[in-house]
């Protein structure tokens, strides 16, 4: 009788071991992902309609991101993308500048594999809808001195997490690439002013559609999560590259920024 009390004993311990092991591992796969960085980098850029000089120069960059699974299916996940942009740029000469601004949002469901093909790697494939409003001012044109950016775009997304150990610590690499695939862009023709656009009503095929083909872009975060005590430091890199060629006219821009910020995980209740 002895005996087999401390056998029900055992077993009732090892059940409950089970049990808080799945409770455990629910908790962390029913979490949701919130990030914010800053950046300071460099970006280059091209716009024929207010200049055909390359301009160059520092930049800002704000990105606030979040990703969480469903409640009801761990294995479908929806992530948000909010980046802002700011940069003051000069050309080779130095006789003249660009201001420039933009804002940007995204947002989409995927699919989620965790632990993929080795422990601790997790790959998700997302199908995101996302647009964005800009600026740029230069300061040395008198008659068109700005040019406005406005785009709609359906993209596709890949993000890659790894965890590893450092001694007692749980590091993580992070990448994630978005590549446009369909969208639409406000562009003026070549020698359109704005005043004939907007006043005069002069419309003249200023919405065009956007694919890599006319308007092949990237864009790519790397980064390594460092713990510090109940929080998450991000550092990493975000290579940018947007391209759009139509009415006449090229725009491009190249930015590559370092980026620092903090992650923050909240669990999620089913």
């Amino acid at each position: 009788m002895k005996g087999e009390r401390i056998i029900l004993l055992l077993a009732s311990l090892f059940g409950a071991a089970q049990l808080s092991m799945v409770h455990c591992q629910v908790s962390i796969e029913r979490s949701s992902t919130h990030t914010t960085l800053f950046g300071i980098g460099r970006t280059r850029h091209l716009d024929t309609y207010l200049s055909p000089m390359e301009y160059k120069g520092p930049q800002l960059t704000y990105l606030h991101e979040t990703f969480r699974p469903l409640l009801r299916n761990e294995h479908i996940v929806f992530q948000t993308l909010t980046q802002g942009e700011l940069s003051y740029t000069q050309n080779r000469a130095e006789t003249a500048h660009d201001l420039g601004g933009s804002v940007r949002y995204d947002f989409g469901w995927g699919r989620r594999w965790r632990d993929i093909l080795w422990p601790g790697l997790d790959l998700s494939v997302l199908g995101m809808a996302g647009g964005d409003l800009g600026f740029l001012y230069n300061n040395r044109n008198g008659n068109n001195p700005a040019q406005a950016r406005a785009a709609l775009r359906l993209s596709a997304a890949l993000r890659a997490d790894y965890r590893f150990h450092v001694g007692k610590q749980t590091l993580a690499l992070h990448y994630e690439a978005h590549l446009p695939l369909l969208g639409m862009a406000f562009m003026p023709q070549y020698g359109q002013s704005y005043y004939d656009l907007f006043d005069r009503g002069h419309y003249d095929r200023n919405l065009r559609a956007t694919h890599p083909g006319n308007a092949l872009s990237l864009r790519q975060l790397f980064t390594v999560d460092i713990p510090i005590r109940h929080a998450r430091l991000r550092l990493g890199y975000l290579s940018d590259l947007r391209q759009l060629r139509a009415n006449g006219l090229k725009q491009h821009q190249y930015s590559r920024s370092f980026v620092i910020g903090y992650v923050r995980e909240l669990s999620l209740k089913r």
